[in-house]
């Protein structure tokens, strides 16, 4: 790739002759490249929305989601939907919060008899329609919602919940935000994605230590890592530890890891839209008492964020980058990517098809 540089520099010089020439040479000098490709680390910290970037990148470059993906989307947000109020229904009886309107007992007991191997066709998801939309509406399972900081609950639900309607249809398919907010059940050790020729590696979030350990000495270390976190995670608890500190514990040793240490760092600090919430509601000095500033001002809580992952890595020299994003956001996403790309050129002073 060094060579190719040279020339690329060489054919670009006002008064060089040939360019042209020198322009097909290089590109097939990157095509002969791009048969052992550079590897994109692209990993996270559990809940943190890995998945729903990989999604919109490939909504943004392609190919679109086929008929059979679709069907297969749609059985994956019917179980999403029950599961999440499955657990509301639960988490309510836990923390012995009342029904608001008593015929909702009856819609509860509906889900008693739901299993995760069910099969879910739009028929068979309909008698779940009723029910769903008449407990979201009770202030038990709002208030059960209100306090999901406690126990684990996928947060897009909401977004599902919101929908029921749109979604109970007989003739329903998901659209593609519809597929950005899914929770798929299916766990792998490892994930590849071309974009333009540039593959992703994607690392689950609770296997990557192992990949480390295992795998990363089969790829070049020329490469770029992409931390994602949740940012608005900071009061929620996760395996009983502190999913922000979880997320610290995690960059420190990937961050300082010996293969990275000449790789660009950066930083997605994930779920903006749900941090502006939250932080006019739950309080960051209950779960970070060191915090200074106000913890309802937003610009406070990124920059005490943004800090606590500097002060993780042990050469202060090093420069790590970092955007604030809404991975459910496609706009938003496509907007950091570009700015990602022009970062990791500017970087690595390499000719990256990076999107």
């Amino acid at each position: 790739m060094s060579r190719a540089l040279n020339n690329l520099c060489e054919c670009f010089l006002p008064y060089r002759s040939g360019a042209r020439r020198r322009s097909r040479e290089i590109d097939a000098m990157l095509k002969r490249d791009r048969r052992e490709p550079m590897v994109i680390l692209l990993t996270g910290s559990q809940y943190a929305g890995t998945t729903n970037v990989l999604r919109q990148m490939r909504l943004i470059n392609g190919p679109v989601f086929n008929h059979k993906e679709l069907l297969e989307f749609r059985e994956a947000i019917y179980n999403n939907i029950i599961e999440g109020m499955l657990v509301l229904i639960q988490e309510r009886n836990k923390l012995g919060i009342p029904l608001q309107n008593s015929p909702n007992e009856k819609h509860e007991m509906l889900f008693s008899s739901y299993h995760w191997l069910m099969k879910l066709e739009p028929c068979t998801f309909q008698p779940y329609v009723e029910a769903i939309d008449s407990l979201w509406k009770d202030s038990g399972i709002q208030e059960a919602h209100r306090r999901r900081s406690n126990f684990e609950f996928y947060e897009s639900v909401k977004y599902y919940f919101d929908n029921i309607h749109r979604i109970g249809k007989l003739n329903y398919l998901p659209h593609n935000q519809d597929v950005i907010y899914t929770r798929n059940r299916t766990t792998f050790e490892e994930r590849y994605l071309v974009l333009r020729d540039s593959p992703f590696l994607l690392a689950e979030p609770f296997i990557w230590k192992a990949v480390l350990r295992r795998r990363l000495h089969l790829y070049k270390i020329q490469m770029p890592l992409l931390f994602i976190i949740g940012c608005s995670d900071y009061d929620r608890t996760g395996h009983e530890d502190n999913c922000l500190v979880a997320s610290l514990n995690d960059f420190e040793l990937l961050c300082n890891h010996k293969s990275f240490l000449n790789s660009t760092i950066i930083i997605f600090f994930n779920k903006m839209d749900l941090l502006t919430e939250k932080v006019q509601t739950a309080d960051i000095r209950k779960h970070f008492p060191e915090f200074q500033g106000d913890p309802q001002k937003l610009e406070d809580v990124q920059e005490f964020l943004i800090q606590s992952f500097q002060k993780r890595k042990w050469n202060n020299s090093r420069q790590i980058f970092y955007h604030m994003t809404t991975a459910v956001d496609t706009e938003n996403i496509q907007t950091v990517f570009n700015t990602v790309k022009n970062t990791v050129m500017d970087r690595n002073l390499k000719e990256i098809p990076f999107l």
